[in-house]
């Protein structure tokens, strides 16, 4: 599958003095997939070293940090492969061996080969690593398959998608048809999700069922981790916060409750594998404001947030499967919102916008509050018919933004005054990415 980070993976390569690279991001959303094929088309060699399975390379970085020991041992092990810039060296599951995280202070700057570094929950353990190599070293976030990644794995050719980036400069609205068509994409993309081997599994089969059965062997598999990775009490504690998410999407507000996880527990309880959570790419956190003046950072209400899972097919694999097919037909009952706040927090976290949410009072919401073109800027989002929303309006009179946008199904536009966009779900990956390139 074609992914975005293949053309970031060139520029590094091509760049001069290039540093170690780590990529991070959950377990089985392409990191290592990504980084062989990159290794394919690059390298005439590639030496993957796999720390959960190869003790002895744990154990060495161990015993050294020393990057001429490091590689008489390698030289070694693989006498057929030159240690040079023919050759790539890959560390893969690397939080499996903090050592070798530290050693790549070293490594940066003696090892002869380029080095790629990878794993699952390496986020945990780089926020956990008391001598992390900074300034020694580039960090990335891999994340699900974007929508334009999901359109050119179902084969949609680039001058839809060209047609989907002219429009979303300029303002001007799709013809009906082809806007129907792009949020029929939507929808199944929503309901699929971007986890590579869901997505293949679809594209293969057709079936919703047999991408469901994926997606819930993966939640599995992030459990598994839970139990494996996190820390004593946590291994349990993160599971329940985990399995809670849906429960609390469910709810009118929306807003992360202990008591939801477990009745009588608090954020002292919990707080810590919230943070595992997080930090392990899983979930996005999105907490609420007191007050809307910038920085906005300064007026976060740390106690106060929403929790969302980091892919919406993954969310609505937990909810019950009458979901699948209430969200296909637009009929999303009481997940109405839920699921489309959750599709625009994970848009809005690939293009690196960390967001916000204010509530000024019981009856009034803000969905969430980015920082677009250097200023503040509300985002509403609307799953239903009706895209009129007073509080909203509201809030762009009081506090005059430069720009708004309501996210919905509807076709593109803008309001008479033009500071009001109004926005086709499917294009906000698309408007971030041109972000200082739209048309007034």
């Amino acid at each position: 599958m074609r992914r975005h980070i293949e053309d970031k993976l060139q520029v590094w390569y091509n760049s001069e003095n290039k540093k170690p690279l780590i990529i991070k991001g959950a377990r089985q959303v392409g990191k290592t997939y990504s980084i062989r094929d990159f290794a394919k088309k690059n390298y005439k060699y590639l030496v993957e070293i796999n720390f959960e399975k190869q003790l002895e390379l744990s154990n060495l970085f161990g015993r050294t940090r020393n990057p001429k020991e490091i590689l008489d041992y390698l030289q070694l092990s693989y006498l057929d492969v030159p240690f040079d810039s023919n050759t790539l060296l890959f560390l893969d599951e690397i939080q499996a061996c903090s050592h070798a995280l530290t050693a790549l202070k070293f490594l940066a700057e003696e090892f002869p080969t380029d080095i790629i570094c990878s794993g699952s929950v390496l986020g945990v353990a780089i926020a956990t690593t008391t001598s992390f190599p900074v300034g020694y070293v580039e960090t990335w976030e891999m994340n699900p398959l974007t929508f334009t990644e999901f359109l050119w794995a179902l084969g949609i050719g680039e001058d839809w998608l060209t047609r989907i980036n002219d429009t979303c400069k300029n303002l001007q609205p799709l013809n009906e048809p082809f806007h129907q068509k792009m949020n029929e994409f939507f929808r199944n993309y929503v309901v699929i999700g971007g986890m590579p081997e869901v997505v293949k599994t679809f594209i293969q089969t057709k079936s919703y069922k047999e991408a469901l059965s994926v997606q819930r062997r993966i939640v599995q598999d992030y459990t598994n981790d839970m139990a494996k990775y996190a820390s004593g009490s946590d291994r349990i504690k993160t599971r329940e916060c985990f399995e809670s998410i849906p429960l609390q999407l469910a709810k009118e507000n929306k807003k992360f409750q202990y008591k939801i996880v477990r009745e009588g527990y608090n954020a002292r309880y919990y707080e810590s594998s919230l943070r595992w959570l997080e930090e392990s790419g899983l979930i996005i956190k999105v907490n609420r404001l007191n007050q809307v003046t910038e920085p906005l950072e300064a007026n976060i209400e740390l106690a106060v947030f929403k929790v969302y899972m980091m892919d919406t097919g993954l969310l609505i694999s937990q909810f019950n499967e009458g979901v699948v097919r209430d969200l296909l037909t637009g009929e999303l009952g009481i997940y109405k919102g839920a699921i489309y706040e959750s599709i625009v927090a994970q848009m809005l976290n690939v293009a690196g916008k960390r967001s916000f949410y204010y509530q000024p009072n019981n009856n009034a919401e803000i969905d969430f509050i980015i920082y677009y073109e250097g200023h503040m800027t509300p985002v509403e989002v609307k799953s239903s018919g009706n895209t009129h929303s007073i509080s909203f309006s509201n809030f762009v009179k009081h506090y005059k933004p430069s720009k708004a946008f309501r996210i919905s199904l509807k076709n593109i536009g803008k309001n008479d005054e033009g500071n009001i966009v109004y926005l086709p779900i499917y294009m906000l990956e698309t408007l971030l990415a041109n972000e200082h390139q739209i048309v007034e």
